[in-house]
C-alpha cells in the first residue's frame, strides 16, 4: 500500500482504543504510512475516512472524540487490518461531509454544556453569531421563568452596577452585536439593561440557572 490508495477495514476489526464497535467495511484513503515497523513487524497506516464511512460512524464516537480533543476524521490502524480497494467518492465529497459533521458536533468539545448547546443551535452555522443569538433569544424567552433572582458576575470598572450586586431579571429586551442578549433588570428599585452573559441565577438548583449558564458558556466560546 502507498499514500493515496483507498483501503477497506477487514471483517472483525474493532475500534482500537475502546473496542466498543466493529469497523468492518469502513473505507478511506491512506494519508500517511509509518515505515518503521514495530518489533512484531506491524506497519502503522493513517487512513482518512471517505464520505460514505463518515456518514455511518456512530454519533457517540464523534461526540466523545470532540470531548477528548481527538480527530474522528482519520484513524491509525495496522496495515494488516486493511485491504486495498477502489475509491467510491471524490475528495470534495469528503470535505463537504467533514464540514457538515464538524458543524453538527461543534459544541461537544466543551462537555455537558456543549451537548445541550448543540440541541438549541441544531442546524445553525456556529459561525453565524446573529442567527445563533436569535435562536438563544427565542429559546430562553420560552424556557426561562421570569422574574429571576440573579447576581452580577461581571461588571465594568466605575459603573453603577457592580460585580456581586443582586438584581432581578424581568425579561429579555434586545440583541446587541457586541454584548449579545440584553436583559431588563431591576436593582434597588430602578430599571436597567444588562448583558445576560454577565448574570447568574442565584438559585443554582433551578432550570433557570442552567439555561443562563449554558448561554454564558456558549457566549464565551463562540
Amino acid at each position: 500500500m502507498k499514500v493515496g490508495d483507498s483501503a477497506k477495514v477487514k471483517d472483525g476489526i474493532k475500534e482500537p482504543d475502546t473496542e466498543d464497535f466493529e469497523m468492518s467495511g469502513w473505507q478511506g484513503r491512506i494519508v500517511e504510512i509509518d515505515k518503521k515497523a514495530d518489533h512484531e513487524g506491524n506497519i502503522l497506516v493513517t487512513i482518512e475516512w471517505d464520505s460514505l464511512t463518515l456518514q455511518q460512524i456512530p454519533a457517540k464516537f464523534i461526540q466523545q472524540s470532540e470531548i477528548d480533543g481527538l480527530d474522528w476524521k482519520t484513524m491509525v490502524l495496522y496495515e494488516s487490518d486493511l485491504n486495498k480497494t477502489e475509491s467510491r467518492d471524490k475528495k470534495d465529497d469528503i470535505k463537504k461531509t467533514q464540514e457538515v459533521l464538524s458543524e453538527k458536533y461543534y459544541w461537544f468539545s466543551i462537555g455537558e454544556e456543549g451537548e445541550r448547546i448543540s440541541k438549541i443551535l441544531a442546524g445553525l452555522n456556529p459561525k453565524d453569531e446573529m442567527k445563533c443569538f436569535r435562536a438563544w433569544d427565542k429559546y430562553l424567552e420560552k424556557e426561562l421563568s421570569f422574574p429571576i433572582q440573579a447576581i452580577v458576575s461581571e461588571s465594568a470598572d466605575n459603573w453603577i452596577i457592580e460585580r456581586g450586586d443582586k438584581v432581578q431579571i424581568k425579561s429579555l429586551s434586545e440583541i446587541v452585536d457586541m454584548y449579545g442578549i440584553i436583559a431588563a433588570i431591576r436593582l434597588n428599585g430602578k430599571s436597567f439593561e444588562y448583558p445576560l452573559c454577565d448574570l447568574e441565577a442565584l438559585d443554582k438548583k433551578t432550570k433557570d440557572h442552567q439555561l443562563i449558564q449554558d448561554y454564558c458558556v456558549w457566549f464565551a466560546n463562540r
